[in-house]
């Protein structure tokens, strides 16, 4: 059967109407056909091939070595007299109170992954981690040049782990521990090592929030470290660079990755001390006070978070004034709190108002001041009983008088 009776009985199947043919016509649609055919071979051949790129000669351009099939490792020491940004990386080493209380053990953690989305279609291909000793910070950071190289990667990972007193992230509870917990009982069938975990992310929001436009690692560098970022790779081109690198691609930015990923980890091994000085000394930080309170109240310091409050009642918001009124009446000094009270009362403010209801009739047992300030709440069915209660209260002496 020709060429053009197949096409013909095609079309007859799909319902469409056989479409008359010469002899000519359908040698010449066969013609074109190869004719295409044959361009397209000699385009394919014309084009370059990509070698693909060895992990040993990766390794040896990116100052790494081989440690697996499949698996690189780049280990550097940065001595504690270096600086990171404005900040020595000694600071990695200072002593700290309760409130970002880091273990001598602690491994510092990020990861660069193949996207953002997570689940099962996403996996890290390169991790990085951080510890320090007296005199350096040791980063190592483990590499897989192909896809096979990810059960050794976590392998590594969960061994770091197993050796740590403690793990530090930036973002870590959300994206990256949960992504190599999953991965590694998708791919090693066993549960990863657990370390008690600081992920940094959550102070930073608490101090800084009010103040920054955003809590992004960059910014808190830039804030806090004074580091400025100059030719960095960013964060999300990390994947494609990797990409570019299993294409075969000569320029696939890796070496950018690297240095993006250790900058990254150096930044946790500083920023704890950071923060301390930060929560500490809220108002020379741009910290907010209040913030910087309740993390002292946290760990216990409820002396430490009235002094932070009262050093900065000038710029304490309603909420700050409220919180450092509650720290002083739980610990005693209720005279103190009234005074709060009374002058966030004069402004409106409502809450304020209800705690000097509340205070003249329970302990100075003033039911006419009381009064006068229930009064001023609103007229809500809780609010309507105690004006009832302390209008029973104050005609009680009158009618116990009459009877007399």
């Amino acid at each position: 059967m020709t060429l053009s009776k197949r096409l013909d009985a095609l079309r007859q199947q799909a319902g469409a109407a056989p479409q008359p043919q010469t002899p000519e016509a359908g040698n010449g649609d066969l013609r074109a056909q190869l004719e295409r055919l044959d361009r397209h071979r000699r385009q394919a051949r014309a084009r370059p091939v990509r070698k693909s790129i060895s992990a040993e000669a990766l390794a040896e351009s990116l100052g790494g070595k081989v440690v697996a099939d499949h698996l690189m490792l780049v280990e550097r020491h940065w001595p504690l007299t270096e600086r990171h940004g404005d900040q020595p990386l000694s600071l990695a080493n200072e002593s700290t109170h309760p409130v970002c209380e880091i273990p001598a053990k602690t491994l510092y953690l990020d990861t660069e992954t193949t996207g953002l989305a997570g689940g099962t279609g996403t996996l890290a291909f390169m991790v990085g981690v951080a510890d320090q000793t007296a005199t350096h910070i040791r980063t190592r950071q483990w590499l897989i040049t192909a896809f096979a190289g990810e059960a050794a990667m976590l392998h590594a990972t969960a061994e770091a782990l197993r050796d740590a007193e403690a793990v530090v992230t930036y973002n870590g509870s959300g994206f990256d521990l949960p992504l190599l917990r999953s991965r590694h009982r998708l791919i090693a069938g066993t549960d990863l090592p657990e370390a008690d975990h600081t992920d940094l992310l959550h102070p930073v929001r608490r101090l800084f929030r009010d103040h920054w436009p955003d809590c992004r690692l960059a910014t808190v560098e830039r804030q806090l470290l004074g580091l400025q970022r100059m030719n960095d790779l960013p964060g999300a081109e990390a994947p494609e660079a990797w990409k570019a690198f299993l294409a075969g691609d000569p320029n696939h930015r890796l070496a950018g990755v690297l240095h993006h990923n250790a900058l990254d980890i150096l930044s946790l091994t500083v920023l704890p001390a950071m923060l301390c000085r930060a929560a500490q000394k809220p108002k020379a930080h741009g910290a907010v006070p209040r913030a910087a309170a309740r993390l002292w109240t946290k760990h216990g310091n409820v002396k430490k978070a009235i002094r932070i409050l009262e050093q900065s009642l000038e710029q304490l918001d309603m909420r700050g004034r409220h919180e450092l009124a509650r720290l002083l009446r739980n610990t005693g000094r209720s005279e103190e709190a009234v005074i709060i009270w009374q002058a966030m009362a004069e402004q409106g403010n409502q809450q304020a108002t209800e705690h000097l209801a509340k205070y003249y009739e329970h302990v100075q047992r003033d039911y006419a001041v009381a009064l006068d300030h229930a009064e001023r709440l609103g007229a809500d069915a809780y609010t309507r009983k105690r004006v009832e209660r302390l209008q029973r209260r104050l005609l009680k002496p009158v009618q116990l008088a009459l009877a007399l």
